[in-house]
Parts: structure tokens; sequence; C-alpha cells
């Protein structure tokens, strides 16, 4: 199952967009493929995981995939995304507009749940041929928000960098990301689209993402223990610094200690502007990483470990 991760700040005020090629507004998603998303357990960020629906009928393949957010996904670091407070009563598709009226529990939703939510259903009904946009009711009314504005019908186009406003204080990025093979002594190459907040750095979005590990379908397994701390990440000149806690000592996988470095350099000398890469741990960088490679230099990228 394919899923690509979407970082958000906990106190998130805006929604996410679709990955590029997802969206119902733009280009339609592969034939039988959708994205369907789900809040993480905490609502700190949106996951997707990609299902194969039935059906051609737009009207069948929303009830198909409204059931899916309604159910309880296999990966326990998931909430369903309907259900509980988010209870869909009825549904109208007409001439691409999507209209989705919810019970009045909706309403009980606190911010950072609400718009996780509100963004997951848009993000994968969007892919459903037919739907273009998608508004939200509440028994009957229009949606509004904290200042009492109608929220309106909602499209990729309207969560990133549309008016400058709150709501659209998102980028999208495609990264590449390098993770182990099976034998822990080369690397994979993983693509990732994600959308995240706008005034986070490029260079600690890809660190987060390495720490946070491959997904299950990716064939590939993680260099980072999920406990390692980035203490800070920050690019002069040509060179990124990375700054880590001792948990970067904690093997995750049985990976060798240049996978785990390269796996670093890689992926960040993927980024524009960015030659070399200078590790270290709790601000030393005349030590080991693990055992033997000294982070006394800064380490260019090594394209010979990726398989």
């Amino acid at each position: 199952m394919k899923r690509a991760v979407f970082i958000v700040i906990t106190y998130v005020i805006g929604a996410l967009a679709l990955l590029a090629g997802c969206s119902g507004s733009s280009q339609a998603a592969e034939p039988g493929k959708v994205g369907v998303f789900y809040p993480e357990q905490n609502y700190s960020y949106l996951d997707h995981v990609e299902k194969t629906v039935s059906s051609d009928d737009a009207s069948e393949v929303t009830d198909e995939l409204i059931a899916e957010l309604s159910d309880t996904p296999v990966d326990a670091a998931l909430k369903r995304t309907l259900g509980d407070g988010a209870v869909i009563k009825d549904k109208k598709l007409k001439d691409g507009t999507l209209e989705l009226d919810f019970t009045a529990s909706y309403n009980g939703l606190n911010k950072t749940e609400e718009v996780l939510i509100r963004a997951a259903v848009v993000e994968t009904l969007l892919q459903v041929k037919d739907v273009e946009k998608v508004v939200f009711k509440v028994e009957g009314k229009p949606l509004k928000d904290d200042e009492g504005n109608v929220v309106g019908p909602m499209t990729a186009d309207t969560f990133i960098n549309d008016t400058g406003t709150e709501i659209n204080t998102y980028d999208r990025r495609t990264l590449n990301l390098y993770f182990a093979d099976i034998d822990g002594k080369g690397l994979i190459r993983v693509k990732k689209t994600v959308v995240y907040p706008s005034n986070m750095s490029a260079e600690k979005l890809v660190v987060q993402k390495l720490i946070e590990g491959p997904g299950q379908e990716d064939e590939a397994y993680p260099t980072i223990a999920k406990d390692a701390g980035l203490l800070s990440v920050s690019t002069k000149n040509d060179t990124c610094y990375v700054n880590f806690d001792l948990g970067i000592r904690e093997k995750p996988y049985n990976v060798s200690e240049e996978v785990v470095l390269y796996s670093i350099v890689n992926s960040l000398t993927e980024l524009p502007g960015i030659k070399k890469v200078q590790l270290s741990v709790e601000g030393v960088s005349d030590g080991v990483l693990f055992s033997d490679l000294n982070l006394n230099t800064a380490f260019e990228r090594n394209p010979d470990i990726v398989k």
C-alpha cells in the first residue's frame, strides 16, 4: 500500500493540499487507485494509504471512500477520519460539486481536529473522477470558520499559496529520501511528495522524514531511530550542519554506520544549494558517529551506496 506522509504543526490553522497528480481538480489518480487520508493519533499530521476502488461510477466511488474514511485504519498510528464527531448524514454530487452534510456533532470538534478531518476528507474525495469541489454543511447550513465566515467550496488550490492568508501557509515539495535496503548495507531512494508548514525549513523537513522512517510499502528500512532528537539544522554557503542528540547512535535496524551517514547526506544533498553535510552529536563534530566514521569533516553525497 502506497502512502505518503503529510506533516502539520499541532496548532495547525490551515489545511493540506493533495499529492501532485492526485487532485480531482487537476490530474486524475491512477485508475482504480485512490489515496485515503487519515489523521495521526494525536492529530499532528495526515497520512494516506492507497486503496483500490471497485467502481467507475462517481457516486459509488464516493460512497466507498466515505466508508473507508469511517473505518479504523490498519496502521495503529492512524485514526479513522470519520466517526465520533464527524458524521456524514447526507451527500449530493451535482455539476462537479460534492456537498457533504454533517450532523451537529461536527461543531464540537476542536480546531486542530476539524481542520485535519476536513483536509483528509477533501484530499480523499477530490480524487474521484467527477468531483471538482467539496462543500461542507452542518445540519443543512454552510460550514463557517472561527470568524463566522462561510468556508465555501474547497479544492486543492484552496489550501496552498493562494491569497497569502493564514489558511494558506503550506508548501509542497517532492523529496528524495534514502533508506536502508534489506541487508542494511546499501541505500534505496524513496520519493515522497509532502505538504508542510511554510515556516519549516526544507532541511529540517528532510531530517524529520528520515527519523519518521519509510512507509510500510516502500520496501526500505529505517536508518535513524525514531527517538533520535534533531537539535538543530542550518545551511551556510553550500554546507548543511546537522546536530543530533545521542539518540542518533541507537540503530533502528541492522544498518552499517556508512548507511546511516549517507542516508542523511544523500537525502540532504538532493536539496538545491546543498553539496556537503557536516554532522555533530550533542554539538561535538570531532567524534565518531558510532565507532569508525569520524565526523570532523563535511561529507559529499555517495551515489555508489545507492542500490
